[in-house]
C-alpha cells in the first residue's frame, strides 16, 4: 500500500493537538496554584481579623475601669485605628489573588477551546486517513482482481498452461 499523501499534515495536526494539551495542562495547574493563593490570602485576612479583634479587646481592657491619662487612651485608640487600617492590606491581597485567579480561569477556558479545536482537526484527518486507507485497499484488491482476470484471459487466449506439456 502506498503512503498516505497527507501524512505530513496529519503529523502536524497531532503535534498541534499535543501542544494544545500541554498548554491546557499548564493552565489548569496555574489555576489550581492561584486557587490556593486565594485560599491563603483569605485565611490570612481571617487570621488578622481574629487577631485584630483580640488585640482591640486586650487594649481596651488595659484602660477600662481605671483612671488613665488622656495620652494613654489616645495612644490605645490610635493603635486600634492603625490595626484596622492594616486590614485593608489583607483585603487588597485577597482581591488581587482573586483577579489573578479570574485571569487564569479565562486562560484555561481559552486553552480548552484551542485544545478542542486541535483535537477536532486531528480527528478529522484521522477519519480521512481511515477512509483513504479503506479506499486504497479496495483499489488494490480491484487492481489485483483485474490483473488476475487479465492473466486468466491471456492464458485462455494462448491455450492455457496445458500447451507447455
Amino acid at each position: 500500500m502506498k503512503a498516505y499523501p497527507l501524512e505530513a499534515i496529519r503529523l502536524l495536526r497531532k503535534r498541534k493537538e499535543d501542544e494544545a494539551q500541554r498548554k491546557l495542562s499548564a493552565a489548569r495547574a496555574n489555576e489550581m496554584r492561584l486557587e490556593e493563593e486565594v485560599k491563603k490570602a483569605q485565611q490570612s485576612l481571617e487570621d488578622y481579623l481574629v487577631w485584630m479583634n483580640d488585640e482591640a479587646e486586650r487594649l481596651f481592657k488595659t484602660v477600662l475601669g481605671k483612671f488613665n491619662p488622656i495620652n494613654k487612651i489616645t495612644e490605645i485608640t490610635q493603635q486600634i485605628s492603625w490595626n484596622r487600617s492594616q486590614q485593608s492590606t489583607y483585603v487588597v491581597q485577597v482581591e488581587e489573588a482573586r483577579k489573578k485567579l479570574e485571569t487564569a480561569k479565562d486562560e484555561t477556558a481559552s486553552c480548552l477551546q484551542e485544545q478542542e479545536k486541535a483535537y477536532k482537526e486531528a480527528w478529522k484527518i484521522d477519519q480521512h486517513r481511515d477512509f483513504w486507507m479503506k479506499e486504497e485497499m479496495l483499489r488494490e484488491e480491484h487492481d489485483e482482481e483485474a490483473d488476475l482476470e487479465e492473466i486468466a484471459a491471456t492464458m485462455f487466449a494462448t491455450g492455457g498452461p496445458e500447451k507447455d506439456w
